[in-house]
């Protein structure tokens, strides 16, 4: 006797035949459900190529077409529940946010890029020329559609500061630490190139330290170049502020508490302000110019 189980139900065979079957009816959601909780991985291969078969046998459907047709609606149903499950985990919410941010950055740039190439042109088109040019039908529209180009750039940037606020609210619930040591926006960018929190709390702070680095790791690894100091944490003010002769130290000190905050904020969601000011005080220890008696 063996017992097979499928996406649609457990059947069991004796002799290659069905003598027993629970199989669910051809509902959508339950069987997706089944997909969810059942492993099918490791079933024979022989099994497997039988599923039509069986399904037809069993007056699941009535024909081969039909079994497709279902599975693919089965499918279907179980690539959007995971797909609302994975939106309502804050984690994805904060990286697809981050990744709009990103988005508008790029899109604002090159719509202001465009918009001084036409100021510029314009600025061509209206200087004094022969009288026959002045009644060109292009100098009223033109205009007009710069106005509404510069409003399309105003109302990305409206946008994103609404983004912006999503991701500080967001922030403030998951990863109260990591906001206070990085600011929202570059916390949000860590947990996004992480994967995830957990993903970033699990990271040494070697790593978390040229996260965003990726190239200039790549040709250290690969051709030998000076190894990278940093990577997305030089956005901070601490960092960038710092000379460069220290920025090193400053990022590993930085990288240190931020994998120090990502576990906690992981681990317990408790906030410990003390961590900040533990940061900034060995940064301004760092950055305190070194006297004779230091360097003996």
């Amino acid at each position: 006797m063996t017992i097979i189980k499928t996406w649609f139900g457990e059947i069991e065979l004796r002799d290659d035949k069905i003598v027993c079957s629970n199989v669910l009816k051809t509902d959508t959601a339950a069987l997706a459900v089944r997909l969810q909780k059942e492993e099918f991985a490791d079933l024979d291969k022989q099994f497997r190529g039988r599923f039509r078969e069986i399904a037809i046998h069993l007056h699941l459907v009535p024909s081969e077409r039909d079994y497709i047709s279902l599975l693919r609606a089965v499918a279907i149903q179980r690539a959007k529940e995971q797909i609302t499950a994975a939106f309502a985990h804050p984690d994805t919410r904060i990286i697809q946010l981050i990744g709009g941010i990103d988005d508008i950055d790029e899109s604002i740039n090159f719509l202001s890029e465009r918009l001084l190439e036409w100021d510029i042109l314009e600025f061509e088109i209206s200087r004094p020329r022969d009288i026959t040019e002045t009644h060109d039908p292009q100098s009223t529209t033109y205009p007009a559609l710069k106005h509404e180009f510069a409003e399309s750039i105003e109302r990305l940037s409206e946008l994103r500061k609404k983004i912006s606020n999503a991701i500080e609210f967001e922030m403030h619930a998951i990863a109260p630490n990591l906001s206070s040591l990085a600011g929202e926006l570059l916390g949000a960018r860590l947990i996004a190139r992480a994967g995830g929190l957990e993903s970033l709390a699990r990271m040494p702070a070697s790593r978390i330290q040229v996260i965003g680095a990726s190239k200039a790791l790549f040709k250290h690894l690969q051709f030998g170049a000076k190894p990278p100091k940093h990577g997305l944490i030089f956005q901070h003010p601490l960092v960038r502020g710092s000379p460069l002769s220290k920025r090193g130290k400053i990022a590993r000190t930085m990288a240190a508490k931020l994998a120090i905050a990502a576990r906690l904020d992981f681990y317990s969601k408790k906030a410990h302000p003390e961590l900040l000011a533990q940061m900034e005080k060995r940064v301004r220890e760092l950055n305190k110019p070194q006297t004779r008696a230091d360097i003996t």
